[in-house]
């Protein structure tokens, strides 16, 4: 149909005279190049803009990562439910940091990690880095993203920013944690999501103890106009996810590591983010 249309456009003439033979050819080379060029160049920015949240979130789901499901020791392990505003559902667990002595530490000991985890898989694939946490004394607390692991939903920047606040208060209000004795750790994505608890400047945001980002991006919209700079992807983002902008809200100490090897988001934007939040 597309096609048909294009070949009547091209061939007619806008004076009503027949055409001439150099016309012709110069319209079929337009036409050509619009078909073979133009089209697939538009076709490529729809289909992003139809399934950029598909290719920013990858989960893995699974029914159920329970404790009692994956046998996992429930003097370490704990499961964790917290249901959103929307009747969504976050599952996760919260890990026991290992005690030299074995006895519950008091008040004042206990420290925790929340732990956001990045865009792909789910909790259990991160058990080892879980597991390294709580062997240095720290308690974890990681919850699935909506849509990963067995938590419900559909993952989007304004519901994970509302759940990464859901989660703050929770460890504070439920397990009983001050702000000092909390950080908050990020991986890639996850950077960005703890980074979202300082979306303005307001004297309510939190004041962890730290926060700990590991390759996170100066901001998804930068980072997909650095991979693709010859389509306008960046102007079309819908979760932009500014961590430059909102890292400047952080009063709390921050500590940034970042692979060298990274080859999706650069050492560069890295930097950016550094020179920004000084």
């Amino acid at each position: 149909m597309l096609r048909f249309a294009l070949m009547n456009l091209f061939d007619c003439c806008s004076d009503g005279e027949p055409m001439t033979k150099q016309s012709t050819w110069q319209r079929r080379v337009l036409r050509g190049a619009f078909i073979y060029s133009v089209v697939p160049y538009v076709s490529v920015v729809l289909i992003f803009v139809t399934l950029q949240r598909r290719l920013m979130y990858r989960p893995t789901p699974s029914e159920n990562l329970s404790v009692a499901e994956l046998k996992l020791d429930p003097n370490n392990f704990r499961d964790v439910q917290l249901q959103t505003s929307d009747n969504e559902t976050l599952r996760g667990w919260l890990l026991t940091g290992k005690r030299l002595d074995g006895d519950e530490p008091k008040a004042m000991e206990r420290r925790l990690v929340i732990y956001f985890p990045g865009n792909s898989l789910n909790r259990s694939e991160r058990m080892q880095d879980l597991q390294e946490i709580a062997d240095c004394g720290y308690d974890v607390l990681i919850s699935d993203y909506r849509g990963y692991g067995d938590s419900t939903g559909n993952p989007s920047e304004s519901v994970l920013t509302k759940d990464a606040k859901q989660i703050w208060d929770y460890a504070q209000n439920e397990l009983q944690y001050l702000e000092t004795q909390i950080t908050l750790f990020g991986e890639s994505l996850g950077g960005a999501v703890a980074l979202s608890l300082w979306s303005d400047s307001s004297e309510s945001n939190p004041q962890p103890k730290t926060v700990i980002l590991s390759s996170t991006f100066a901001s998804m919209s930068r980072t997909v106009h650095e991979h693709y700079q010859w389509f306008p992807f960046h102007y079309l983002v819908l979760d932009r996810w500014p961590s430059v902008d909102r890292i400047k809200n952080v009063k709390v100490p921050i500590t940034i590591f970042h692979g060298t090897e990274d080859d999706f988001v650069s050492l560069a934007l890295d930097s950016n983010q550094v020179r920004k939040f000084r």
